[in-house]
């Protein structure tokens, strides 16, 4: 908790303007949060969605400030919020202070920034199509901004705290407390892996007689910083239209197209009524860039379409060598990447956007 509290003061302080976080005391701190109305104060609570419950993160009245109730260390969310707000312009809450929870003597609470407006999912529906244009224009911005933001590592995938440690993954496909992978290429193997171990199972189930390939994990793409968990509740805008990105916890060094995998998950998301809207769905390939979109739909939605069970169950790696089986009917032959034709169609159109958004930025202030 020390190391955390020492980046966190060291970090922006001085640049940082006043808040009145900033002059009150952790008790003092504690106090407001024991007079949380735990109903009435809530934030960000939506039914239609919360498969998990709602995220707790309360109004500190009367002050512009909320907390956030965390089961676990935040250090990596804290972190990499800081980063963001050094390197880049996008709108990032301001963490003041980081306490922990002396109701329950467990978990801890980040004192943050109220952010006053409405998350992008309830406000999509009443925006102008003009308004819409310029908030994924936006979200472009922001997204290439993050691939530009220096790594502690540039080989550990994951979350980072500044430590140097790797951390596990958390959100998108991957189940709880993934890893850590010490190197993005124990990563990789980590998927083809599951890619493997679906395969043995498939060919236990049909008695031997069915091989299914996949293919390898594709490294060509170097780390970058990714949000990983986009969903429209993490996307605001508050009273001077500004756009803001909270939920940093799923945060880490990933591929770029990454990016697209939380985008793309609740975009199909089996109930209707959890799934985006079409029309905001629309623009992800442009908000995202790249090949992202074939990377979801031919790798990463078919890695996670699969039985759970399967994880779980006892697999011999040596399945088919024991069987005598020919290695080219099993082995992977190719890296899964998109075609020639794709990329470059995909890199022609990321010129265009690119352009038309620097065009943009000399025109429009955001």
């Amino acid at each position: 908790m020390e190391q955390q509290a020492s980046f966190f003061r060291g970090s922006t302080e001085a640049r940082r303007p006043s808040s009145p976080a900033d002059a009150m005391s952790d008790d003092e701190l504690h106090t407001l949060i024991e007079n949380i109305d735990w109903k009435e104060d809530l934030i960000g609570r939506m039914p239609d969605i919360d498969i998990m419950g709602s995220p707790q993160v309360y109004r500190l009245r009367p002050y512009d400030l909320v907390a956030k109730y965390l089961w676990t260390d935040s250090r990596n969310e804290v972190y990499t919020m800081q980063l963001v707000q050094q390197h880049t312009t996008i709108h990032v809450p301001r963490v003041h202070r980081v306490i922990p929870d002396r109701i329950s003597g467990q978990g801890l609470w980040l004192i943050m920034d109220y952010i006053d407006g409405e998350c992008l999912l309830a406000v999509w529906p009443r925006l102008s199509w003009w308004r819409r244009l310029q908030v994924v224009c936006t979200l472009r911005s922001y997204i290439q901004q993050l691939r530009r933001v220096p790594l502690p590592s540039l080989n550990i995938p994951g979350p980072f705290d500044g430590t140097g440690r790797p951390l596990p993954c958390i959100g998108g496909h991957f189940p709880e407390d993934t890893g850590p992978f010490p190197t993005y290429t124990t990563m990789a193997a980590w998927h083809d892996e599951q890619n493997h171990r679906y395969q043995v199972y498939r060919n236990e189930s049909s008695d031997g007689s069915y091989f299914w390939r996949y293919s390898r994990f594709n490294t060509s793409a170097p780390l970058v910083l990714c949000h990983f968990d986009l969903h429209l509740r993490n996307i605001m805008l508050d009273r001077n239209n500004q756009v803001w990105l909270i939920d940093w916890a799923f945060a880490g060094a990933y591929p770029p197209w990454f990016e697209y995998v939380p985008l793309g998950f609740w975009a199909n998301a089996a109930r209707p009524d959890r799934r985006l809207p079409r029309s905001f769905v629309r623009f992800m390939d442009f908000i995202v860039g790249g090949c992202a979109s074939w990377y979801f739909t031919n790798y990463i939605a078919k890695l996670d379409s699969r039985p759970v069970g399967f994880r779980h169950c006892v697999i011999d790696n040596d399945h088919f060598i024991k069987r005598g089986v020919d290695p080219k009917l099993y082995q992977p032959v190719e890296v899964a990447r998109p075609s020639y034709c794709q990329f470059m169609a995909r890199k022609c159109l990321d010129i265009v956007y690119d352009s038309l958004l620097g065009i943009r930025s000399l025109l429009v202030v955001n």
